[in-house]
């Protein structure tokens, strides 16, 4: 379960690892369908999602909300918020919260790296109904991405991660630009609570990030 749990960090935490090439709108709100693969402990595991996204490139911050689904039966709520500005992550799961440093950010949370290898222009649908995209590829954290974004607003349209013991495929939709509540990027109350790390988090920390 907590390598389940480390992939939803890893997965929804990918979008703002990114620098600069492309841009999008400085603050927008959407969706994250999420479908992962993995093989824990030799045995296969299959987790969906989704989850609601808001990214303020102003302040440099990220928040994730929702549930994911593991197996078709085990619920997990998460509240994930990535500080840029203050070089830390707040991390809620089943109540509990886990703090860390993050890493300074090159860039705007809002753009494409500028050292991505563009794959690939194409588009979804035919004829006068197109939707063109630029397919990106990347490095992070020393794993290779692929994301797509629609190529005249650099919004992001969908993701692969090829993960080391499977799988993750996001989709991004229902992208609106501006943020219709500020708070969402408050730090969550669990973390103003009690600002101590769970032993299952403690476990979460020794595996590492995919």
């Amino acid at each position: 379960m907590a390598k389940r749990v480390m992939l939803t960090i890893t997965v929804f935490a990918v979008f703002v690892q990114l620098a600069y090439s492309c841009c999008g709108p400085a603050q927008w709100e959407g969706y994250e369908g999420v479908s992962v693969g993995l093989k824990v402990n030799g045995t296969g595991e299959e987790g969906t999602g989704l989850l609601n996204m808001s990214v303020d490139a102003n302040i440099n911050k990220i928040v994730i909300r929702g549930y994911s689904l593991w197996n078709g039966q085990q619920q997990v709520k998460q509240h994930l918020l990535y500080d840029y500005s203050a070089a830390k992550s707040y991390s809620v799961y089943y109540g509990k919260c886990s703090i860390e440093d993050l890493a300074p950010y090159p860039g705007k949370v809002n753009c494409v790296p500028s050292d991505a290898k563009l794959v690939l222009s194409t588009y979804y649908g035919f004829g006068d109904n197109k939707y063109e995209i630029d397919i990106y590829e990347f490095m992070v954290d020393g794993k290779k991405m692929q994301m797509s974004f629609n190529k005249e607003t650099c919004i992001p349209v969908g993701e692969h991660q090829q993960l080391a013991n499977g799988f993750a495929d996001i989709s991004f939709m229902g992208i609106t630009e501006g943020i219709k509540d500020p708070k969402v990027f408050d730090i969550p109350p669990e973390c103003n609570r009690a600002r101590s790390v769970s032993p299952r988090m403690q476990y979460i920390k020794k595996i590492g990030r995919f």
